[in-house]
């Protein structure tokens, strides 16, 4: 699966995330997220619709994860809070490079950005497997 596909199926996407940790591990070419993600519906009352929770997305087959400096005219020194972040499809008009570092990567990898609003910067990955792990039970509105 790919990081638009989640996107899709999650409940809210990658909308408003909160990013607790990130680790990446170049030997095992793997990544994982801790974040928090919104899980209540449009639909549902006020305290429900904005229900958060946590799960770890692990991400295999990794080719790069880049992450940009923050824009220093930001509050981007960690105070204890989680990271504001949404996600999207990376696109050449985004990443001038992506062309470049799409020729050198395996077939069937794609790449994906987070805006970290904190930061007013992105985090980019390229991989080719993408998957949600619910801490807890699984959301109601989780497909």
């Amino acid at each position: 699966m790919t990081l638009d596909e989640l996107d899709v199926i999650l409940p809210n996407g990658f909308h408003d995330a909160q990013i607790l940790t990130i680790e990446i591990d170049y030997l095992g070419g793997s990544a994982r997220f801790r974040m928090s993600l919104l899980v209540g519906s449009p639909d549902d009352p006020a305290p429900e619709r904005d229900r958060r929770q946590e799960a770890t997305l692990s991400v295999t087959g990794l080719c790069f994860c880049s992450i940009e400096a923050p824009d220093p005219r930001y509050p981007f020194i960690p105070n204890g809070e989680p990271v504001m972040a949404s996600g999207d499809p990376a696109k050449p008009d985004h990443l001038p490079s992506l062309p470049a570092l799409a020729t050198k990567c395996p077939e069937g990898t794609w790449c994906y950005r987070f805006f970290v609003d904190d930061w007013n910067a992105f985090i980019y990955l390229a991989a080719r497997h993408a998957e949600i792990d619910w801490i807890g039970t699984n959301p109601r509105h989780a497909r």
